[in-house]
């Protein structure tokens, strides 16, 4: 019973790790989206590019008309002016403004137009940039990825020689006490065991150096564990990197490389400068209106009171006679809030027009500025399609030698192999030492070694020329 439950334990712990090993195994395709959406500079990118939306979006509000509305309170003391009134007065007076205005700009040079014409520019460049951004950290976590399979495969490699020298080291113990190699002979493959040992433990180191080189470019931690998906792939039959040229290679990426697009859009950003300075040269044109109240406790008023009876004597013939007659009166009271703000209501409407007289050479100045502006980045456009025309003529040149590395390594491989089996023939019929047979196995490893490396340095290498054409980069 004990027995059983064991095996169900040891089941149930192997599917899990199983589980685990599957949801941590990596494409290529796996790390490039989670570099992309995870690093720093891809996000910064971004975030520059949202700025940039949000100018475009300033430089086009700037069309519409504004409208802002402004309310004060307060206490005056001492001479003052009654704000309602318009006069004099030295008691504390209590007041209270309302304005509303709107404005709307009718003319400017040409000033708005062209800063939105600028701000669009600035917008599709920062997208340019983000673009190239990520094509480039795809571009190195692709090699990063195969540094890891190469790394993989070179442990692998290594491993297996360990195999075949302790293989080896079996068939020389059988010719040892068969009398057909002496003893000493023993030593020489305990030597070439250790080194392989060696060597796999380097290549060991490497495996882990190249897949801390690619976390760091996942953006996760040293110790997160995960495993590369090994994809089948071949070098393909038809690559002939021969075949490419200089100016049919260049003459796609630069209708596929962001950087180009970019430098493009920033010098048509730099001409809307010019046109943006020369705007100061103009004169301004603007309509207005406004809407205005207020209130003040000094505001008051007469209403018409009970006629009062007035006596008065008056001489008449010499006699004095008493006279009475009714007299209007009028009340003095306070103006109520609200209605001191409707009999206070005003309105206006006009037109502004500002020009441009003398301005200390500020806008002569802003223009030529803006100008060196265009030829800082018309510099800019031609470094960049230096640096492309640079980097496609390094790309193609590598492919080249790849290719040549990677026959010449097979051609190695041939001989190489070819030598180490007839040395194996000859060791069993003890025709040569056992340190003869180590040279030739070395010699096998060194060129099979050498094989690894080329095959997957010629791979990157047309990888490199497919993201200039502008393909996707996978396996």
């Amino acid at each position: 019973m004990k027995n059983v439950i064991r095996t169900l334990l040891f089941a149930a712990f192997a599917f899990a790790a199983t589980t685990v090993n599957a949801q941590d195994s990596w494409s290529l395709e796996r790390c490039v989206k989670h570099a992309l959406d995870n690093n720093l500079t891809i996000k910064q990118t971004q975030a520059n590019v949202r700025t940039a939306l949000l100018s475009e979006q300033q430089a086009k509000a700037s069309r519409l008309p504004n409208l802002s509305a402004q309310v004060s309170a307060g206490e005056q003391f001492g001479r003052t002016i009654d704000p309602t009134t318009n006069t004099f007065g030295t008691s504390a007076i209590g007041f209270n403004q309302m304005t509303l205005s709107a404005g709307v700009s009718v003319f400017q040079g040409g000033l708005i137009h062209n800063s939105v014409k600028q701000a669009g520019y600035n917008t599709r460049a920062a997208a340019a940039d983000a673009q190239q951004s990520a094509n480039d950290l795809a571009l190195q976590v692709a090699q990063a990825f195969l540094s890891v399979l190469l790394a993989e495969e070179q442990l692998k490699s290594a491993q297996a020689r360990i195999g075949q020298s302790k293989e080896q080291l079996n068939n020389t113990l059988k010719l040892i006490d068969a009398g057909n190699l002496p003893p000493a002979d023993r030593f020489t493959i305990d030597a070439q065991i250790a080194r392989e040992e060696q060597l796999a433990v380097t290549a060991a180191n490497n495996v882990e150096l190249s897949m801390l080189n690619l976390k760091q470019l996942l953006q996760l931690e040293p110790d997160y564990v995960m495993s590369i998906e090994k994809p089948i792939f071949s070098i393909p039959a038809d690559a002939a990197p021969e075949a490419y040229t200089l100016p049919s290679v260049y003459e796609t990426a630069t209708a596929t490389q962001p950087s180009i697009s970019a430098a493009g859009f920033r010098l048509k950003s730099a001409e809307k400068g010019v046109d943006i300075a020369r705007a100061g040269y103009y004169p301004t044109l603007s309509l207005f209106a406004n809407l205005s109240s207020n209130y003040s406790t000094a505001f008051r008023t007469g209403i018409p009171g009970p006629d009062e009876l007035v006596e008065q004597d008056v001489q008449i013939g010499g006699q004095t006679v008493r006279i009475g007659f009714f007299q209007p009166t009028l009340i003095i009271k306070d103006v109520p809030y609200f209605d001191q703000i409707d009999r206070n209501f005003g309105q206006g409407i006009g037109v502004s027009l500002n020009i441009p007289i003398y301005q200390n050479g500020r806008t002569r100045l802003s223009v030529e500025r803006a100008r060196l502006g265009i030829v800082n980045a018309q510099l800019a456009e031609v470094q960049a399609k230096q640096r492309l025309k640079n980097d496609i003529q390094t790309a193609i040149a590598n492919a080249k030698a790849a290719k040549k590395q990677m026959e010449a390594a097979n051609k190695s491989v041939e001989a190489a192999r070819a030598a180490f089996v007839n040395a194996e023939k000859r060791h069993a019929l003890g025709a040569i030492n056992t340190l003869n047979l180590s040279i030739a196995k070395n010699t096998l490893d060194i060129a099979e070694n050498d094989l690894l490396v080329a095959r997957y340095d010629y791979l990157f290498r047309l990888k490199i020329i497919d993201f200039y054409l502008g393909k996707e980069i996978k396996l």
